[in-house]
């Protein structure tokens, strides 16, 4: 039984839309919005976001120590992050920090209490 013309403009539709998908023309571009990048002698930090901002914990550190770092209360470093065991977070581990997408290379100093 052959297709109807409906089927086969569907499959042909269908087929367009897989290749296009699969980067499968070269006019099938996607303009990324630019990335602001600010270069140091110390660090390189790259904002992607201005509500976001994650930093991967160092050997040595605690989650204490990182909220205070960067002025965050512990609760809601645990919290975000859904740390079960906030005694053991491994040395590699991305944290999401509860304030703003930065990438952060080193700690910046602890915040100072007022």
């Amino acid at each position: 039984m052959g297709m109807t013309l409906r089927s086969q403009v569907l499959t042909a539709l269908i087929a367009a839309m897989a290749v296009s998908a699969c980067g499968g023309s070269d006019e099938t571009y996607v303009t990324l919005p630019p990335m602001r990048t600010t270069t140091t002698d110390a660090t390189t930090t790259t904002v992607l976001d201005d509500t976001r901002v994650f930093y991967t914990v160092k050997p040595g550190e605690s989650l204490s120590i990182i909220a205070e770092s960067f002025g965050v209360p512990l609760p809601a470093l645990i919290e975000l992050n859904q740390i079960t065991n906030p005694n053991s977070v491994a040395a590699g581990s991305t944290l999401e920090i509860p304030t703003g997408v930065r990438l952060v290379e080193q700690l910046p100093a602890p915040a100072a209490n007022p």
